[in-house]
C-alpha cells in the first residue's frame, strides 16, 4: 500500500445488478480526478446530483465530497453514486484510473482510516465483522466493535495498568529511598482486578472469525454408531450414505450446518474401533485419514449408540461433546441422547455446537471478538499472572517487565502496538472497497 497514491474502487461487495452502485476515490488527486469526469462537484461536505462525462457518456449520478482530514479515510475522498449496472461503474472506474488514480488494494480504505487516526485496528476490524455477520446478533456484536466499544472497554485496565507500571518504575528509581510507592498487597489487588475484568470481556463476547474459516466438527465414533444419519439430520439433506452395515463410511464427508450464530462445518469421518488389531490396506488407510481429521478440526464429538455398554477408547486428542445418539432405539431412557430419526434432542445438540463454536450466549449485547483479539488478551492474562507470582517474592525489576509486557498485549489489540506482518493480515481479509 502506497499512501500517496490516489485509489479508487467499486464499493459495493458484489459487483452484480443493483438499485444504485457506488464507486470510491481517496487520496490527495481525489478532487482534481473527479473533475475529470464532472465539472459540477459538490463543495466539502455536502453532495450534489448531475451527470457524469466518460467513454462518450453522459450518466446522471450523485457526487459526495469529503475533505481531509474529516472523512472515512482521512483523505479527501468522492464517492460516485451510479444507476446499478456493473458495466457502467467499472466503465466509471476504467476513467478514474486512466485519469491518474489506481486500483485499490483489499482493504485499503479502512487501512488508510487506520494509518490517519481516524479509528484504531480493533474498529477497522469491526468493518469486517459487520460485513461477515451471518445474523442479528453477530451484526450487533460487530456494530459494537466497530462503533469503538471494543477500545472503551479496554481503556480503563489499559490506564489501571500504566499507572501500576510507572509506581512499580518509580519504585526502582527511588530503590535507596525508604519510599514504597505501590506495597505488594495493593500491585496484587490490582493485578487481579484487571484479571477479572479480562476475563468477563471474554465471556460476554462472541466470536468472529472471516468467513473463510467456519469452525469444524469432526464426529467420531465406532463403525455404525449413527454419525452419518446425524450428519445428515443437522445439515438437513442426505449428505452421506446411511446403511446398517458398519464400515459404510470410508472417506471424510463435510456439510455446512447453519447454527444460530453462524455457519460450521461437520466432518463425518470412518469408524474407529480399537478392535481393528491388524486392519488390512483400506481400514488402515480408512483410519489413518479419520485421525488426520481429528487432529486437525476446530472440535471433536464423540458419537456413541446410545445401547454401547462397551468403555471409551482413547481418541488421539480429548473429545469436545459426549453425543448419545439412537435413543428411538434404546431400551430405555437415557438423559441427554438424540435421535437424528425422531428429531429428539436435536435442538438441544444444535444450541450445544453454537456454544462451542461461537461461545457463551451472554445475556447482555456482546462484542464480536476474532482470534488475534483473543490471543492478546490471553498474552496480557499470562504477564499479570507471573506480576502477580513474583510480586511478593521478585524485585520490582521482574515484576515491571511482567506489567509492560500485559500492557503491550493490550496495546497490541488496538494497533498501538503491532507488527507490520499483523496489519497485512487484519487488512487482507476485506474485500476491494472496504
Amino acid at each position: 500500500m502506497h499512501a500517496a497514491d490516489t485509489i479508487a474502487a467499486i464499493s459495493n461487495s458484489v459487483a452484480a445488478a443493483a438499485g444504485r452502485m457506488i464507486v470510491r476515490m481517496s487520496g490527495a488527486e481525489a478532487r482534481r480526478i473527479a473533475a475529470s469526469v464532472s465539472d459540477d462537484l459538490p463543495p466539502a461536505g455536502e453532495a450534489r446530483r448531475t451527470g457524469l462525462s466518460f467513454s462518450d457518456l453522459t450518466v446522471p449520478a450523485w457526487i459526495y465530497f469529503f475533505a481531509a482530514p474529516r472523512s472515512y479515510t482521512g483523505e479527501d475522498l468522492v464517492e460516485f453514486h451510479l444507476p446499478g449496472n456493473p458495466l457502467l461503474v467499472k466503465m466509471l472506474l476504467d476513467a478514474l484510473i486512466a485519469a491518474g488514480a489506481r486500483h485499490a488494494e483489499p482493504g485499503e480504505f479502512t487501512a488508510r482510516a487506520y494509518f490517519s487516526g481516524r479509528i484504531d485496528l480493533a474498529e477497522a476490524e469491526g468493518v469486517a465483522a459487520t460485513i461477515a455477520a451471518h445474523g442479528d446478533a453477530e451484526l450487533r456484536a460487530a456494530r459494537q466493535l466497530l462503533a469503538g466499544e471494543l477500545s472503551s472497554r479496554l481503556r480503563g485496565p489499559m490506564e489501571s495498568l500504566a499507572e501500576a507500571l510507572a509506581l512499580v518504575e518509580a519504585g526502582i528509581d527511588f530503590s535507596e529511598e525508604d519510599i514504597s510507592f505501590l506495597a505488594g498487597d495493593e500491585l496484587v489487588r490490582r493485578v487481579e482486578e484487571i484479571d477479572a475484568f479480562l476475563d468477563d470481556l471474554v465471556k460476554n463476547s462472541a466470536r468472529f472469525e472471516p468467513l473463510t474459516h467456519e469452525p469444524s466438527f469432526v464426529l467420531v465414533g465406532r463403525p455404525n454408531a449413527g454419525k452419518s444419519t446425524l450428519l445428515n439430520a443437522l445439515a438437513g439433506h442426505d449428505r452421506a450414505i446411511v446403511s446398517p452395515i458398519a464400515g459404510t463410511t470410508r472417506d471424510a464427508l463435510s456439510a455446512e450446518v447453519r447454527l444460530k450464530r453462524g455457519l460450521v462445518r461437520l466432518i463425518d469421518v470412518a469408524g474407529l474401533d480399537e478392535d481393528l488389531a491388524a486392519p488390512d490396506a483400506i481400514e488402515h488407510q480408512m483410519n489413518a485419514q479419520a485421525r488426520r481429521v481429528i487432529e486437525s478440526a476446530d472440535f471433536v464429538l464423540l458419537v456413541r449408540d446410545a445401547s454401547d455398554d462397551k468403555p471409551l477408547f482413547e481418541l488421539p486428542r480429548r473429545a469436545d461433546l459426549i453425543v448419545l445418539t439412537k435413543a428411538d432405539l434404546a431400551s430405555a431412557a437415557l438423559p441427554g441422547a438424540i435421535s437424528a430419526v425422531t428429531g429428539q434432542g436435536l435442538d438441544a445438540f444444535r444450541d450445544a455446537l453454537d456454544v462451542l463454536a461461537f461461545g457463551q450466549v451472554a445475556a447482555a449485547p456482546t462484542l464480536a471478538l476474532n482470534a488475534r483479539h483473543l490471543a492478546a488478551i490471553a498474552d496480557a492474562r499470562s504477564a499479570l499472572a507471573r506480576a502477580k507470582e513474583i510480586a511478593r517474592t521478585a524485585g520490582a525489576e521482574l515484576i515491571a517487565l511482567e506489567l509492560r509486557d500485559a500492557l503491550d498485549s493490550l496495546g497490541r489489540v488496538l494497533g498501538q502496538v503491532t507488527p507490520d506482518d499483523v496489519l497485512g493480515r487484519v487488512f487482507a481479509t476485506f474485500c476491494i472497497g472496504k
